[in-house]
């Protein structure tokens, strides 16, 4: 339960970076603050978020398989990326409310997601060491955790130096100090909360030499006359996470731009829906074993709920939707992560899930590109809408995955 407990820790820091920088504070001052044109600046965002995943898709199953053969590799790599991305978010206090701070702007949000995403691929290979009890309650108590941290840490930011007209520090808001200063908290809360699992968890990981041809050892996972249960959900999870990265790159963007909602309140928005996704995390968590239906119903229900997002006009409704959406959205990527963790060797969950990461990410890159391009043809609505298309798809591709819980 310890090993749990740091487990949770950790995702209660690191979810700063997803669910504010990319998803709602970060996003929305660089849009309205930093780049002069609004829709310019949002394909941009994503366009960085694109690029970043496909780097992040070719290191991963190598950073992986470097992890799995050093002893106690996967926290070593975990402390280093980390402290990367924990170094990128404190540097947008740095970024003024000025158009020659774009570049910089997005250099950052690049920095920060290519280490992010490393760092999560290692903290999520720790799974089965830190609670192989039952890992649909574990991995659903470390997502569900990870949403509290978002919720506290956005109530500190918005009650003590956002919304007060006299904050608790005094800072000058002409130049956004608020904003930026909440960054430098941000990455302070990161940094506390990793630390338990990354210098004060024994985990004992004896090293594991794999082959030295990587690509080789990838393929028989997932293919062996034919694709494996794992290539089989390998492409799925590819599909429909492509879809929920448009969704959770652009739904701040487009709360503030579409739908005239301030970054104040898309603040309280952003706490509302991370309590609704804890609560659909610990509640799946403790209730619903089997993972696979989990995944599925997630998608049907998120698909509905974004086509409803994509066409309604009241800004209330829109909150409504976002708060019921992140109630499923929780758990389909805590139970995708349950998935991966069952179906790879414990020796080899550094490279599984760097291949987890790679499915996640290689094509990341498409539904992004792809939602920029419709939004700078058409309009934001259909460039979030284009998303339900990615989560249909890949939810009529995990229907072909045979999974036995156990």
């Amino acid at each position: 339960m310890k090993k749990l407990l740091t487990f949770s820790f950790y995702d209660f820091g690191n979810s700063v970076f997803p669910m504010i920088i990319i998803t709602t504070l970060t996003s929305s001052y660089f849009v309205n603050h930093v780049i002069d044109n609004q829709q310019t600046g949002a394909a941009l965002w994503q366009l960085i978020i694109g690029m970043s995943g496909i780097l992040i898709a070719l290191m991963m199953p190598f950073i992986g398989k470097l992890s799995d053969a050093t002893n106690n590799g996967r926290v070593i790599y975990l402390r280093f990326f980390s402290i990367i991305c924990i170094l990128s978010i404190a540097a947008f206090w740095f970024v003024l409310p000025d158009s020659n701070y774009v570049l910089f702007c997005l250099f950052l949000l690049f920095l920060g997601s290519i280490s992010y995403e490393a760092s999560n691929s290692l903290y999520n290979a720790t799974l089965k060491s830190c609670y192989s009890k039952d890992l649909s309650f574990g991995s659903g108590v470390g997502f569900g955790t990870g949403y509290i941290g978002g919720v506290l840490v956005l109530i500190i930011i918005l009650y003590l130096f956002i919304l007060p007209e006299e904050n608790i520090l005094g800072l000058n808001k002409d130049n956004q100090t608020p904003i930026r200063f909440s960054h430098l908290i941000l990455s302070l809360w990161f940094l506390v909360f990793c630390i338990p699992l990354m210098f004060f968890t024994k985990f004992n990981q004896k090293a594991h030499i794999i082959p030295n041809n990587t690509t080789h050892t990838i393929k028989d996972l997932i293919w062996n006359n034919g694709l494996t249960n794992t290539g089989r959900y390998l492409i799925a999870r590819m599909i429909y996470m492509d879809g929920l990265i448009i969704v959770t790159t652009t739904i701040g963007i487009f709360g503030t731009s579409v739908m005239g909602i301030s970054i104040s309140k898309i603040i309280i928005v952003a706490i509302l829906c991370n309590v609704s996704g804890a609560v659909g995390c610990y509640l799946f968590g403790i209730f619903f074993k089997n993972d696979k239906k989990v995944i599925i119903t997630s998608l049907a229900l998120l698909s509905a709920i974004i086509i409803s997002m994509s066409i309604n006009t009241n800004p209330t409704a829109f909150i409504i939707l976002a708060v019921i959406g992140t109630f499923f959205s929780g758990p389909l990527q805590s139970s995708s992560r349950v998935v991966m963790a069952k179906l790879i060797p414990d020796e080899m969950q550094g490279l599984g899930f760097g291949m987890f990461t790679f499915s996640g990410k290689a094509t990341a890159f498409l539904g992004p590109l792809c939602a920029a391009a419709i939004t700078f043809l058409f309009s934001q609505r259909i460039g979030f809408g284009f998303s339900i298309v990615l989560l249909l798809s890949g939810m009529l591709l995990m229907l072909k995955v045979s999974y036995q819980d156990n």
